[in-house]
């Protein structure tokens, strides 16, 4: 019957991880957000009055995280114009944090499912 209680004991584990998993993913994107995304796009970011790095920020729901800038002239920036070359900043952030955004949501669940 040991056997049997442990996974019972699991599987109930399991399930509250699971209906639990989209307030998960919401902290971890907001703390992958805060600590992750927003500073490296910011660290990216051309910076001639700082209105751009100033104006990165990001949102998280339970279905989606997003890193974006405000500015006016961001999108000019990030994709560039007919006159002048792009210089991205969100793009790169993303790629270069986005392992540490699965890992987030990974620890997440692990600790839940503790």
């Amino acid at each position: 019957m040991k056997g049997a209680d442990v996974f019972k004991r699991r599987l109930g584990s399991i399930r509250r991880a699971v209906e639990n998993a989209p307030e998960l993913f919401q902290e971890a994107g907001e703390e992958w957000l805060e600590q992750d995304a927003i500073p490296a796009a910011q660290q990216l970011a051309p910076v001639r009055t700082g209105e751009l790095r100033d104006s990165i920020g990001g949102a998280a729901n339970e279905q989606q995280v997003r890193l974006f800038a405000t500015a006016e002239h961001a999108r000019a920036v990030e994709e560039g114009t007919s006159k002048m070359a792009a210089q991205p900043y969100l793009a790169p952030a993303i790629a270069k944090t986005r392992n540490k955004l699965s890992a987030r949501i990974r620890t997440k669940l692990k600790d839940h499912l503790k």
